[in-house]
């Protein structure tokens, strides 16, 4: 593990949180694949929702801006994931038993079922879900911001 690459990703998500004037704590380190895990903790319940934003808005720019600050500069380019006391976790369980719930009613009803408007993460939660599943299909459909995933039955 890179220590002084963690030292700088840590310093750089505490001085970015610190000028948003939102205390957290701060635990960086490095995964076996060389993702740079950003994760953040805070005692005060509010502090997390506004990190968090709608449907992780406010956590997906926060970890674009510290992936652009963090690779700057540098010939590799590290990947970088901010979570905020296991947001990513519980969105995904959400939005893993959501796919569920819609592939079953898709294949009972016999007609596909379009969700509602989703980010390209959540999207991809949810076509893994599906793709792990036989005898439905789905597909994006649409254009940005209002594009979202439609589940069929078939194959």
């Amino acid at each position: 593990m890179d220590t002084q690459l963690v030292a700088e990703a840590q310093q750089t998500a505490q001085e970015l949180l610190g000028l948003l004037g939102i205390p957290v704590d701060v635990v960086v380190e490095i995964d076996q694949d060389e993702v740079i895990r950003i994760n953040l903790s805070s005692k005060d319940q509010e502090n997390i929702g506004i990190l968090i934003g709608y449907h992780g808005a406010t956590l997906h720019s926060l970890q674009l801006i510290l992936a652009l600050v963090i690779n700057r500069g540098r010939d590799d380019w590290f990947r970088v994931q901010v979570d905020i006391d296991g947001y990513r976790k519980k969105r995904e369980d959400a939005l893993t038993s959501l796919a569920r719930r819609t592939m079953e009613k898709a294949k009972f009803l016999g007609e596909e079922i379009a969700l509602p408007p989703m980010n390209s993460f959540d999207r991809r939660i949810v076509h893994l879900a599906v793709s792990e599943t036989d005898g439905v299909v789905s597909e994006s459909v649409g254009e940005e911001p209002r594009r979202r995933v439609v589940i069929k039955p078939g194959e």
